[in-house]
C-alpha cells in the first residue's frame, strides 16, 4: 500500500502550484529571458542530465512530476520523524 502523508501531499501540492505558476508566467512574459524561468521545478535534473534530455514537453512534464514525488516523500520521512520522536516513551 502507498503510503500516507499529510504533510507530503501538503509539500508536492506547493511544489505543483510554484510549477504551475512558473509555466504560465514564462509563457506569457514578453522579455528576452522568459524561458529560464522553466530551470526553476526541475532544478536538480536539468544539471544532472544535460546531455540526455532535450527542451520537450514531454522531459518537462516527467521531471516536474518526479519532483513532487520527491517532495511527496520528503513529508512523509518528516511526518515519520516527528511521530518516532513525539511517541511515547517506556523506560
Amino acid at each position: 500500500m502507498f503510503p500516507k502523508s499529510k504533510l507530503g501531499l501538503i509539500l508536492a501540492f506547493i511544489y505543483s502550484i510554484i510549477t504551475i505558476i512558473i509555466v504560465i508566467y514564462s509563457f506569457t512574459c514578453s522579455g528576452m529571458f522568459c524561458g529560464l524561468w522553466l530551470i526553476l521545478p526541475v532544478m536538480p535534473w536539468n544539471f544532472i542530465l544535460e546531455g540526455v534530455i532535450r527542451d520537450s514537453l514531454t522531459a518537462f512534464v516527467f521531471l516536474a512530476v518526479l519532483n513532487a514525488i520527491i517532495f511527496y516523500f520528503i513529508g512523509y520521512f518528516i511526518d515519520r520523524l516527528r511521530k518516532n520522536h513525539n511517541g511515547p516513551r517506556e523506560n
